[in-house]
């Protein structure tokens, strides 16, 4: 311990706080063993959901620097994190695979069929926050306001292209290769007459060729992002690219960008989203490859 100029006693103890770290291992541990059992991960499984559900809300409140690291350097973490991050994706696809078939037949029009949704606020807060940014690098290059965008893996619900058209006035070209998902969001495209404005394809997005293409978004749910950002990096003369990717013990459920591989693979962070603590469990990183200063926050 210090003691400051005013005889205050200044704690200099950096140790995680042990109850709160061990307590969340074993929180953890419970999930995935319980999500492993499981068959069905839709969520017609109540059990499923509530996990899913005490798991998002645990992710999103803070935690100490020493907490983050003792939970994600945990043997039993790192030994467990990919297969459970893999159950938690699957769990995710099918609710919004649901929500999307089931939204189909609603009696609503346009947008007021997915403003409803329990998530729609926390898309619109993400991606409203990524068009601010991107309005920024619109600004300073030659690229034309209305250009297209590219969204890698937009999945059965495609909430993202959705708000990226109607609120950045941009068409949108959803890459998707999961037929199923492909088919209920091409439905739901056209349920809500936007299918002439966001057009979704049965493509990967590790081999889709993005030669007329200069900003592209990466879904957090992809799982071959290093192969998706090469082939961007081989295919577009200019790219800017919006990665989402997890911070801090948010990569409990998502797969986090390695960040120290962006660099030796010719990509320079120039701008990044924060997760807001209350709703926001991804954050965005913007990607370019040029010598343009970097977008500070």
């Amino acid at each position: 311990m210090e003691v400051d100029s005013t005889g205050s006693i200044l704690l200099q103890d950096k140790t995680p706080r042990l109850q709160t770290v061990n307590e969340f291992i074993a929180f953890i541990r419970e999930a995935n063993e319980l999500l492993g059992q499981q068959l069905d991960l839709s969520p017609a499984n109540q059990l499923v959901t509530s996990i899913v559900n005490r798991l998002s809300l645990r992710l999103r409140s803070r935690y100490l620097p020493e907490e983050i690291e003792a939970v994600l350097s945990n043997e039993y973490i790192r030994g467990n994190q990919r297969s459970l991050q893999h159950r938690l994706s699957e769990a995710e696809f099918l609710v919004e695979l649901s929500d999307s078939r089931r939204l189909c037949h609603s009696e609503d029009a346009g947008l007021a069929i997915v403003t409803r949704l329990p998530n729609w606020k926390v898309y619109m807060a993400l991606v409203r926050e990524e068009l601010s940014i991107l309005r920024r690098f619109i600004g300073q290059d030659d690229q034309p306001a209305k250009s297209p965008i590219v969204f890698v893996g937009s999945g059965p619900l495609p909430l993202s292209p959705i708000i990226l058209h109607l609120f950045g006035d941009v068409e949108v070209i959803c890459l998707e290769i999961d037929s199923a998902a492909y088919e209920a969001s091409c439905a739901l495209l056209e349920r809500m007459g936007l299918s002439a404005n966001i057009t979704v394809l049965v493509e990967n997005g590790s081999a889709f060729d993005y030669s007329a293409y200069s900003r592209i978004f990466v879904a957090s749910l992809v799982r071959n992002k290093p192969a998706v950002l090469e082939r961007i990096r081989r295919t577009s003369p200019n790219p800017l690219i919006a990665v989402r990717t997890a911070e801090g013990m948010r990569q409990i459920m998502y797969e986090a960008v390695d960040e120290s591989q962006l660099n030796m693979q010719g990509w320079r962070i120039a701008a990044r989203t924060r997760p807001d603590e209350n709703l926001i469990i991804n954050s965005t990183l913007f990607l370019d490859r040029d010598a343009a200063p970097a977008i500070t926050d």
